[in-house]
């Protein structure tokens, strides 16, 4: 490859995984004019890399002709989660405080310096619940879980939020998991209608969270909670 090709090598290669990942976050399928819309992208280019994704199979064309994630990208990412030895163990926990607050457990890790991505969740077992959040993306400025991520808690080690721009209807309490390093590498949190969470609950609610967090963090080796 020639010097002169390889910014437009790199600029494709690029593009082509900003669409992957518009599709792998949308909820019910893309057009092809909404991805070249979300990619910034005029519809010529956004066609060929979705038709070069399509014969990847990284991604799907329906019989509407609405784009989804495909068999290879359900199996990359299927793959790199089994890697992940803080979502291979988080799953009793995130059970334990689904089954002692009523509400939805999250296990969540930090994208870039303003977001959080969840990876995992347990559902609250209640009609009214919060909405699923797998796999999306949320800023963390405000929020329980953006705090817990960027270490800013309370003298319990958790921290708490109500009615937040992201969470306008919710209640949270989250804590951060820290590995063998002692580095954060990720959150727990339990969300919740606002409505139904008392002070006094939430208060208990983030003990548990903060507990179930220390816990893991002893499973990845962090020293400061093996006992």
């Amino acid at each position: 490859m020639s010097e002169s090709s390889e910014p437009t090598a790199i600029r494709t290669v690029e593009r082509a995984l900003r669409l992957a990942h518009i599709v792998a976050t949308s909820s019910s399928g893309l057009t092809l004019t909404a991805a070249a819309r979300e990619a910034e992208l005029a519809l010529s280019t956004t066609a060929r890399l979705l038709k070069a994704l399509e014969l990847s199979g990284f991604a799907w064309r329906d019989s509407s002709g609405l784009y989804h994630p495909g068999p290879r990208m359900l199996q990359a990412g299927a793959i790199a989660l089994g890697h992940l030895p803080v979502y291979k163990i988080a799953e009793p926990h995130l059970r334990d405080l689904a089954d002692f607050t009523g509400e939805t457990a999250y296990l969540a890790v930090a994208e870039g310096d303003s977001h959080a991505l969840y990876l995992r969740q347990v559902e609250s077992p209640r009609a009214i619940r919060h909405a699923t959040w797998a796999g999306r993306a949320i800023p963390t400025v405000g929020t329980a879980v953006g705090a817990a991520l960027n270490g800013r808690l309370s003298e319990g080690g958790y921290a708490v939020s109500r009615r937040t721009a992201v969470e306008p209807e919710a209640a949270a309490a989250a804590a951060p998991v820290y590995d063998s390093t002692g580095g954060v590498v990720a959150a727990l949190s339990i969300i919740g209608p606002s409505f139904r969470i008392g002070e006094e609950d939430l208060v208990s609610y983030a003990k548990a969270v903060a507990e179930h967090a220390q816990a893991l963090s002893a499973e990845l080796g962090f020293p400061g909670f093996i006992r």
